[in-house]
């Protein structure tokens, strides 16, 4: 599959998402397929980190959610219609996306290996770079599209965005990107004219923390103690102010926050579990509430017969031309996040059996962008040459 994806432009060598579909360089994705790929191809994950820092890195430092690759002209004239204005002069996406590269960086980097020598480098820049654009008083990072959660039509924003047909959605989705045109995506002007999405996401911060904590290691690894320290005091800070703005007592799980309208989106997804991954949040004592309550107990909402959902199960088919993001959804992803939560978290079995339930997904229904959590069945893209997020089963291996 990966051989079928494989692409070279912008001077180096990396893989699309889906061969037949989204034919560009996407930031989360890349991170992913670098996670998979270092377990039957090192050399590849390394290059393909290594191409989208130096391809999608844009001039205020923050990471482009996407470029596309030549020749996808026309699916670029595509998202212009349907997203609106989302890139800039040189070809980067204005839109970015959960920081998840440099957490492969991190995981990847290894002091006697050359080839990840900037790996360190490149992720704490980028961090940096989403402290400074993306974070207004202190508080968690801040998106402005819900294209930038990875999760974008999440139930969570729906009092934020319309989702009563795809082009109620669609049309909300170009509206928000001409005036973030506009406000250039500055956070704090974002901020001050009540841009209609300023919002603290979980899939966005969770990233964020877990990849401070992975830098922190990799510090160690490189015998930097003070830069260690510095990662883990800067985990600690966002997972505080996460606390405070973005945990629902009442759903024992972390939620979306609008800051324009000061409220929490208090609609529980599965995204809200990424931080039971957290060394900080486990030692707060956070991370078990939510693994306990939402991935390993019998009473848990998302877990199903076939996968992960990312919402709570209601027994009611997915439809594969709706929306993204709805119903009894299940992917590669959600089962990583719970794969991660359950190993952090010290229950191995049960992380095992996620890792199974996903590898049981694949040979039924194959490399798929989604899946049917209850039955399984293949959803969205993927259906000719495959999807790539369910390879990270590779990397849900036991130590």
């Amino acid at each position: 599959m990966f051989q079928r994806h494989r692409v070279e432009a912008f001077g180096g060598v990396f893989h699309l998402p889906a061969a037949d579909e989204y034919n560009c360089l996407f930031a989360w994705d890349s991170a992913y397929h670098a996670l998979a790929l270092q377990h039957i191809d090192v050399a590849a994950a390394e290059a393909e980190l290594k191409i989208l820092f130096e391809a999608n890195t844009a001039s205020d430092g923050l990471l482009a959610h996407e470029r596309p690759a030549p020749g996808s002209e026309e699916r670029t004239r595509i998202v212009l219609q349907t997203l609106g204005p989302i890139y800039r002069d040189d070809g980067r996406s204005w839109i970015i996306d959960p920081p998840t590269a440099a957490y492969a960086a991190a995981r990847l980097y290894d002091p006697k290996r050359e080839s990840t020598a900037t790996f360190l480098e490149s992720a704490v820049a980028l961090l940096d770079a989403i402290d400074k654009h993306r974070v207004v008083d202190g508080g968690p990072p801040l998106i402005l599209h819900p294209l930038e959660s990875g999760t974008d039509a999440s139930p969570q924003f729906d009092p934020l965005i319309n989702t009563t047909s795809r082009l109620d959605y669609l049309l909300n989705c170009v509206a928000l990107s001409q005036n973030l045109q506009h406000l250039v995506y500055v956070a704090e002007r974002a901020l001050a004219e009540k841009h209609p999405f300023v919002v603290s996401d979980p899939t966005f911060c969770g990233w964020h923390l877990l990849s401070l904590e992975e830098l922190a290691q990799a510090f160690a690894r490189a015998g930097d103690q003070t830069r260690a320290l510095a990662m883990t005091a800067r985990a600690e800070a966002l997972a505080e102010a996460m606390m405070r703005t973005m945990w629902s007592e009442e759903h024992e799980i972390f939620v979306s926050y609008d800051h324009v309208n000061k409220r929490q989106l208090a609609t529980p997804t599965f995204a809200g579990a990424i931080a039971a991954a957290s060394k900080t949040m486990i030692n707060d004592h956070i991370a078990p509430r939510i693994v306990a309550r939402h991935i390993n107990s019998p009473q848990a909402t998302f877990p199903a017969p076939a996968g992960m959902s990312f919402n709570p199960v209601t027994n009611t088919p997915v439809d594969p031309w709706g929306l993204l993001w709805r119903g009894d959804v299940a992917s590669g992803a959600t089962s990583y996040w719970a794969y991660l939560a359950l190993m952090g978290n010290n229950l191995p079995e049960a992380a095992q059996r996620i890792r199974q339930q996903l590898a049981a997904l694949i040979e039924k229904s194959g490399f798929r962008e989604f899946y049917g959590a209850v039955a399984g069945e293949g959803i969205g893209a993927g259906a000719n040459a495959g999807f790539t997020w369910p390879a990270l089963v590779l990397d849900m291996t036991t130590p």
